[in-house]
C-alpha cells in the first residue's frame, strides 16, 4: 500500500528534542506487507543528511563519509533485509563481516552508531517496536599523535623557513579544488602564528575555521591571557583561557591582519581572505601537512599519522607534563572536553620519568 511518511530531524541517539518544532521532510514510500525494506530507511536518512548539508548543519566531508559508509558496507549487508529482520544476531554477523574486511574496532563502533541512527528512524515511524540490543565492541584507546618539545620546535623552525610574508591565498580555480594546493610554493607567514596559537589555546581545527577577532579578548591583569568565547563546536560551549604566549602571538597576527585590511571584529583570524571557510580549513590542513613532511614528522614514533589536530593534542599533553599539578577537571573544561577523554587518550602518553619530581616530592612541615 502507498503511505506518506515524514522523516524528522530527530533520528539520532538522543531521540527527540522538541519534535513539534522539527522541520519535516515529506517522502512517499510504497510499503509492502510484512515490513519496510531497510533500503527505504536508507533513502529517508540520505535525503535527511543531504538536507542538513544544504542548510549548513553538517559539512560536505561529513555528508561524504555518510554516503561512503551507508552505500558500501551497510547497504551491502542489510540492503535486502526488512527492518524487522535486523536482530542482535544479524548485527553480530555484521560485526564479523566488517572484521573480515580488516576494519578496526573503533571504526566498527562508528558503523554501529550509524546503523543505530538508521534504525531509530524505523522506530520513530512505527515500523519496528524498538531497537535491537547492540553488541559492544571493545576498542583499544590509541594515544593521540602529539609532538614532543623537540619535535614541536622543529615544526616551528620548518614553518619559519618555508614561510614568506604576504603570500596570496585568494580563492581561484587553481587552489579551490580539493583545498588549497600550490606545490613547492612558500607558505603564508600566518601558519607560523597558527602553530603557536593552537598549541597555546587548546583549540580544535574546527575552532580555527570559525574563529573571528570578536571572539577574542586580551586580558591584562595579574595573569596575561586571551579569553576566547567561541561558538558551539562538537557540542561543546564555554570560554577558553589561553596560555601567556598566545597573547604575543595574537597581537603580532592581528597587527599583520590589520595591515592587510582584515583586522575588523567580524574578520576571520586565519586566512581571512578566503570567505569559504571549508576551503580555508582545507588550505590550513594542507599547508600543515607540507610542514610536517618537510620536518619528517608526518607520523609519530608509534606510527600514528599526525594532522592539524596534533597541535591540540600537543597543547593538552604539554599541560599534563609541565602544568605543575594541574587537575584534570580544570584542563578538561578549558579544552572543552571531558576528564574521561583526557584520561583515555592523553594521560597514556605520559611516561613515569616525566613527573619524577612530583612522584618523589615530600610534604613540608611548618612550625
Amino acid at each position: 500500500m502507498s503511505v506518506i511518511f515524514y522523516a524528522r530531524e530527530a533520528a539520532n541517539d538522543s531521540f527527540i528534542v522538541n519534535l513539534e518544532n522539527q522541520s519535516e521532510l515529506k517522502l512517499e514510500i510504497n510499503v509492502k506487507e510484512g515490513g519496510v525494506n531497510f533500503s527505504q530507511v536508507v533513502a529517508i536518512a540520505t535525503e535527511k543528511e543531504e538536507q542538513k548539508q544544504r542548510c549548513g548543519e553538517i559539512t560536505k566531508q561529513t555528508l561524504s563519509m555518510f554516503h561512503s559508509r551507508v552505500n558500501s558496507n551497510i547497504s551491502e549487508y542489510f540492503g535486502l533485509l526488512k527492518t524487522s529482520d535486523i536482530t542482535s544476531k544479524v548485527i553480530l554477523g555484521f560485526i564479523e563481516f566488517l572484521s573480515d574486511r580488516s576494519i578496526k574496532a573503533v571504526t566498527i563502533n562508528q558503523y554501529l552508531g550509524l546503523l543505530k541512527r538508521l534504525l531509530t528512524i524505523a522506530v520513530l515511524e512505527g515500523w519496528i517496536k524498538g531497537l535491537p540490543v547492540f553488541p559492544k565492541v571493545r576498542s583499544k584507546s590509541i594515544p593521540r599523535a602529539s609532538l614532543s618539545v623537540d619535535e614541536y620546535l622543529e615544526v616551528l623552525r620548518c614553518a619559519k623557513n618555508m614561510s614568506r610574508p604576504n603570500i596570496s591565498t585568494q580563492d581561484s580555480h587553481r587552489n579551490i579544488v580539493n583545498g588549497f594546493y600550490v606545490k613547492d610554493a612558500p607558505i603564508p607567514k600566518e601558519m607560523v602564528w597558527l602553530i603557536g596559537f593552537m598549541t597555546n589555546t587548546f583549540l580544535r581545527p574546527v575552532d580555527m575555521k570559525l574563529l573571528q577577532h570578536k571572539h577574542i579578548k586580551i586580558v591584562e591583569a595579574k595573569n596575561r591571557y586571551l579569553k576566547i568565547s567561541l561558538p558551539e563546536t562538537k557540542r561543546h560551549t564555554g570560554q577558553v583561557i589561553s596560555l601567556r604566549a598566545a597573547v604575543r602571538i595574537y597581537r603580532e597576527l592581528r597587527e599583520n591582519n590589520c595591515k592587510r585590511g582584515f583586522g575588523n571584529p567580524n574578520d576571520y583570524v586565519f586566512l581571512p581572505q578566503i570567505k569559504n571557510r571549508e576551503v580555508a580549513i582545507q588550505a590550513i590542513s594542507h599547508l600543515f601537512r607540507r610542514i610536517l613532511l618537510k620536518a619528517n614528522l608526518e607520523s609519530s614514533s608509534d606510527g600514528q599519522k599526525r594532522t592539524l589536530y596534533s597541535l591540540r593534542h600537543t597543547a593538552i599533553t604539554f599541560r599534563l607534563i609541565y602544568g605543575h599539578g594541574i587537575d584534570l577537571l580544570t584542563l578538561a573544561r578549558n579544552a572543552r572536553t571531558s576528564v574521561e577523554m583526557i584520561e583515555k587518550f592523553y594521560s597514556s602518553n605520559l611516561k613515569a620519568e616525566m613527573n619524577v619530581d612530583m612522584l618523589q616530592s615530600k610534604r613540608t612541615r611548618f612550625g
